[in-house]
């Protein structure tokens, strides 16, 4: 029963209150840590490049899952209350499920209060948190970018993060939150492509279940909310493939499916096959396909840990 109560706990914080503030959030600490790190990479060796990396990345998931795990354990056997809410106040930057949601109705908001097609600036800063292009950001960039961002961050930012607790609790949560933020920071092409492969690797690999089973739930939202299940699930066995990434077209094909949208990032690929033209609306009906998807698969976890 304490995990449920923490699982609880946790997705209240989340609904209630939202993202902590950035000086008390341990994602922002995790980031300051890994820039840190940063600092002392080697740019000469490629190979010595990976090494250090690998050194990196090991490091940071270790401390984040040994803290987590040290402190809780103290908790646990000091005062099970105290434990309970610790583990709550933990759990819960581990993952982020009401700002995704907020972020697309927002930028739906700003488009349905702009009618010229170059965005102002408030939703250019928004759009800044999706993948896009810099050039010709018209609407149909804007709600394809959102769609694509709470697509993909289903997974990275919800799925994964409660499918590792599951398992491993909250210092497994809190471990994939370090392997997704040591991604998103030094897991590119170009300046860390030596640096960052091996963190970019454990992410691919951390979140290929996660990713699966997002798109999954997407399928089983879409009937639930009498979408195109079917449409999901061909769009998902015939576009999963089409991105760069092995995990990220899992999500985004079966969200296109659902809707009955394509969903195109510029010169890189186009998932689904539409049965209308992209609009404002398909925006709302991805936040709902969102919730309801999401709230199940929290369900599903709370059920877990029930048992």
């Amino acid at each position: 029963m304490e995990t449920v109560y923490i699982i609880v706990l946790a997705l209240t914080l989340d609904l209630v209150l939202g993202e902590y503030p950035a000086p008390l959030h341990p994602v922002v600490w995790l980031g300051k840590f890994i820039s840190f790190l940063n600092r002392f990479s080697p740019s000469h060796s490629p190979k010595i490049q990976f090494i250090y990396g690998a050194f990196l990345s090991i490091l940071t998931v270790s401390i984040s899952f040994a803290a987590v795990f040290f402190i809780l354990g103290y908790l646990k056997d000091f005062n099970t209350l105290l434990y309970i809410i610790a583990g709550g106040l933990m759990l819960k930057p581990a993952f982020c499920l009401r700002k995704q949601w907020t972020i697309a109705l927002k930028i739906k908001k700003l488009l349905g209060n702009n009618s010229n097609s170059v965005p102002p600036k408030e939703l250019e800063t928004l759009i800044g948190t999706v993948p896009h292009t810099q050039e010709g950001l018209s609407r149909k960039d804007i709600i394809s970018a959102s769609i694509r961002s709470i697509s993909e961050n289903a997974s990275d930012f919800f799925v994964a993060p409660l499918f590792y607790f599951i398992f491993l609790g909250v210092p497994g949560a809190f471990a994939y939150r370090a392997i997704n933020t040591l991604d998103s920071m030094i897991g590119y092409h170009g300046q860390y492509e030596y640096l960052g492969k091996f963190a970019a690797r454990l992410d691919d690999a951390a979140n290929f279940i996660p990713a699966r089973l997002t798109a999954l739930l997407f399928v089983i939202g879409a009937f639930i909310l009498r979408q195109n299940p079917k449409l999901a699930l061909r769009s998902v066995l015939a576009d999963h493939a089409r991105t760069t990434s092995p995990n990220a077209g899992w999500p985004m094909a079966a969200m296109a499916g659902a809707i009955g949208i394509s969903l195109e990032k510029a010169n890189c690929y186009t998932i689904g096959k539409p049965l209308h033209p992209l609009s404002d609306t398909d925006l709302s009906v991805a936040v709902r396909l969102y919730q309801a998807s999401m709230f199940i698969w929290a369900g599903v976890c709370i059920a877990i840990a029930w048992i």
